[in-house]
C-alpha cells in the first residue's frame, strides 16, 4: 500500500510497507509528519529494523463493532526462516524464539493499530502487559500468527489497551496468551530524550558493531558445524 491517507475501515500492510515504516520512509508517515507539523522523524511512529521485527503482513480493522470488544482488532503474521536471528543466538544447541520477542511483537502490533488510525502520533512505548506461555516457537514451525482485540483507545491521553494471543502455524494452536496490554505515545520532552538529532547523542562504532555481529555469527556457525 502506497497511500498517504489510509482508509478508515480495513488496512492491509505487506512486507514492503513494514520495511518502509521501519526506515521512516513510508508515504503515510511523511504525510502524517507534515499534517501534524512534526518534522523530527524521531517523533513519528515506527517499527523496529528486521532484527526485531515480528510480523511481515498486517491487517488493521477499524470497523465499528469489530473485534471482541467492538473497538476494532488487528491480525499479523510472520513467516519463519532458519535465518531468523533469534534461532542462531538464543540458545546454541537449543534454538528457540525468546518469549519476550513474541510479547514485543504484540506490543508493536498494538502501537501499529493506534498509529494506523491516523488520530495519534508520538514515540510509542510499551507500558504494561500480562501474559502466559503454553508453548514455544522452534525453527521447525512455518508461521507465527498474532491476533489482537482493542479494549480501549483513549485518543486525548494517547493510550491504547488491548489483549489477544499468538499462535504457531494454525490460528487455534495458541502458544502465548496476552492479557491486557497498554501502549502509550509520548513527545521527546515527556520521555526526557535529549534535544536535537539522535545522531548527536547516539554514536555507535559501526565497524565494531559489524565486527561483533560477525563474531556472533561465526560462533554459531562453528557450533552447529561441529555438532551435526
Amino acid at each position: 500500500m502506497k497511500l498517504t491517507e489510509w482508509p478508515t475501515d480495513i488496512i492491509f500492510l505487506d512486507k514492503e510497507d513494514i520495511h518502509l515504516i521501519s526506515t521512516k520512509a513510508h508515504p503515510w508517515q511523511i504525510a502524517q509528519g507534515l499534517k501534524n507539523n512534526t518534522p523530527d522523524k524521531g517523533d513519528w511512529f515506527s517499527l523496529p529494523q528486521p532484527y526485531m521485527q515480528c510480523f511481515h503482513e498486517v491487517e488493521l480493522n477499524y470497523i465499528k463493532g469489530g473485534g471482541k470488544y467492538g473497538k476494532g482488532y488487528a491480525k499479523a503474521s510472520y513467516t519463519i526462516s532458519d535465518n531468523d536471528p533469534w534461532f542462531w543466538c538464543h540458545f546454541l544447541g537449543d534454538p528457540v524464539m525468546p518469549g519476550a520477542q513474541g510479547q514485543d511483537g504484540f506490543a508493536q502490533l498494538g502501537g501499529m493499530w493506534a498509529a494506523g488510525s491516523c488520530e495519534i502520533t508520538g514515540r510509542g512505548r510499551a507500558l504494561s502487559g500480562a501474559f502466559e506461555y503454553y508453548g514455544q516457537v522452534l525453527p521447525t514451525a512455518k508461521k507465527i500468527i498474532f491476533h489482537l482485540d482493542v479494549k480501549r483507545f483513549l485518543k486525548k491521553k494517547k493510550l491504547i489497551f488491548f489483549d489477544g494471543y499468538m499462535s504457531v502455524d494454525e490460528p487455534d494452536n495458541r502458544v502465548y496468551e496476552f492479557g491486557e496490554h497498554k501502549v502509550g505515545f509520548f513527545t521527546r520532552e515527556e520521555l526526557g530524550i535529549p534535544s536535537g538529532l539522535a545522531s548527536e547523542y547516539y554514536k555507535p562504532e559501526w565497524d565494531k558493531v559489524k565486527s561483533n555481529t560477525e563474531s556472533w555469527i561465526n560462533d554459531a556457525r562453528k557450533f552447529y558445524g561441529e555438532n551435526k
